[in-house]
Parts: C-alpha cells; structure tokens; sequence
C-alpha cells in the first residue's frame, strides 16, 4: 500500500496535544511565508480604491493564523493576491515570500509549480471552484502532486473528509454533488498533494453547525500531523479562538490588531476587538439561553 493511503489511514489526530507540542517551537522556526506591505487597489470610477492596506505578516511551517473580520474587509482580497489570483484590474504592491520565492514578481511557471505542490486553497463557493466538464475522480487526479494515485488513496481521502459512498462520488460530476459534498470534495483536492501551507477561506461555510466543527477538527488534524501553515479566513470569532495560534483582525483593509490567540481574548488592545468578543459573547449567551429554554419546556 502507498505511504500516502497510510497517511489517511492515521488521521484524525489529537491535534490539540500537537498544538501544545509545537506551538512554542514557532519562534525558533523560520517563516515559510513572509508577507510584507501588501497594498490591493482596484478602480472605481477612474479613481483607484485601496481595499487592502500596508498588511504584514508571517506564517511558519504547522502554523495557523485567522484572518477575521467582517464582509468586506479585504480577508478573501489578500488571500487571493498571495498568489495572484485577484482580477487583473486589481493593483498589487509589496513583497509576498514563500521558502525563498518572492510570488509577486516570480515567473507564472514558478508561480504555477509552487501552487500545484506546495499552496493550496479551500475556497468558499465550491461549486464555482469544482470544473463542471471533469468528473471528481479526474480533479482529484488533476489537484495531486504525484502523477498516478492508487484508487485506495482517492477513496480514503474522500472517506476522511466524511464523504460516503466513495466510488460513486469519484464517477460524479460536479452538478450531481449537494453543496456540503462539493466542499468536501474540494478540501480533499487541497489536502492531497500534503502541501507547505493550506489557505482556507471560510472552509465549511456551505455546512451546517453540526458538521462546521467535525470537519475542522479534521482539517486541523491533517495540518497538525503533516505541519503545514495554515491561513484561515472567518467571520466567525469562536472558530477563530478555536482553530487559530495566531489572530489578525481587519477591518477596512488594514490589519488593527495582529496577537496570539491566547493575548488577544484574554487583553485585546483595539475598541474594534472588544466589540467582536463582546458580540462573540452574547451570540454564546443567547445560544445556552435557547438551550435551557428548550429543556424548561420539554421540547428538547
């Protein structure tokens, strides 16, 4: 059996005895990536709008780092011109290294290679990313690092992100797929090839509560174990205080306050973070209220 299906094989992990391991190795680690005074503008009537501000910050290998903030912040916006994504009206300025390779400027063939192997992305609208016209088999092929893959290694991984029914899956098209299974598919696409760094845009945003927290304890599971960094993108606080050893948080484009996960909940320096923890609190509140209701009256 390959050595990939015996990485399958041993997820998920206890990832939060890893977390503990490792975490204070990170200061003594050197940074895979290096993002420097990243500036994003794009026109708006004939003016150039700033949607992404002088942002720094960086990320060692088995690493995580939220970006939280609400819609329209730039979080998505920086993620995409890590690595040139963004539309080519948008305007990129600064300096984004990866293991040596300054992105911005390299070869798009270099560019290319390193997303194929070494970046990859959970993206937040899956049916948009899936390709229509292949089934899932042949994007599975297509997403890996290695030229062939034994068939045990396409259903165990599809299997390990709670797909069922793996034959039936790897045959279908990206149409015959509901939308939770369709982020399913396209977080195994970005963990098979085991890449350096996983970007993960609002990862389970298509799932339901119950799901949301299964699948990424999964996800963190295979960062932990393979020691990729990770950015993860979210709204959501909770799952940032959960998931995250680092939180930058933005709002307007710029970054208002970069801190440990730990430093930022227990001392958050900015209105604006006190604000979301005190939102993220009363959202908690109001959850165990429901609850104990429902057990009062004898519904639940």
């Amino acid at each position: 059996m390959s050595n990939s299906t015996g990485f399958w094989q041993n997820i998920p992990v206890l990832w939060d005895v890893a977390i503990g391991q490792e975490s204070s190795n990170f200061v003594t680690m050197e940074a895979i990536l290096s993002v420097e005074h990243l500036t994003v503008t794009t026109p708006e009537m004939g003016v150039a709008r700033t949607v992404v501000e002088d942002v720094s910050f960086s990320l060692r290998p088995g690493q995580v780092i939220a970006l939280v903030g609400e819609s329209g912040s730039g979080k998505t916006t920086i993620c995409k011109a890590l690595t040139r994504l963004n539309p080519p009206s948008f305007t990129t300025n600064g300096i984004v290294r990866f293991d040596s390779k300054e992105l911005l400027t390299c070869k798009h063939q270099i560019l290319r290679d390193i997303c194929r192997h070494r970046i990859r992305y959970i993206f937040q609208e899956p049916q948009q990313a899936l390709n229509p016209a292949l089934s899932i088999r042949t994007q599975l092929l297509l997403s890996s690092s290695r030229k062939t893959h034994a068939t045990d290694d396409l259903h165990n991984v599809l299997a390990a992100v709670g797909l069922q029914q793996t034959q039936e899956v790897l045959r279908s098209y990206p149409h015959k797929l509901s939308i939770g299974m369709a982020q399913r598919v396209m977080i195994a696409m970005a963990v098979l090839p085991q890449p350096s760094l996983l970007i993960a845009d609002e990862p389970t945003s298509a799932l339901d509560a119950s799901q949301r927290y299964k699948l990424l304890d999964l996800i963190r599971s295979i960062q932990t174990q393979h020691k990729m960094a990770m950015i993860l993108v979210t709204h959501d606080l909770e799952l940032a205080q959960l998931y995250a050893d680092d939180i930058a948080v933005l709002r307007n484009g710029q970054i208002i306050e970069y801190r440990t996960t730990d430093d930022f909940f227990s001392s958050p320096q900015h209105t604006y973070s006190n604000l979301l923890i005190e939102a993220m609190t009363m959202t908690n509140s109001d959850k165990r209220h429901l609850a104990k209701g429902k057990s009062d009256d004898g519904t639940a």
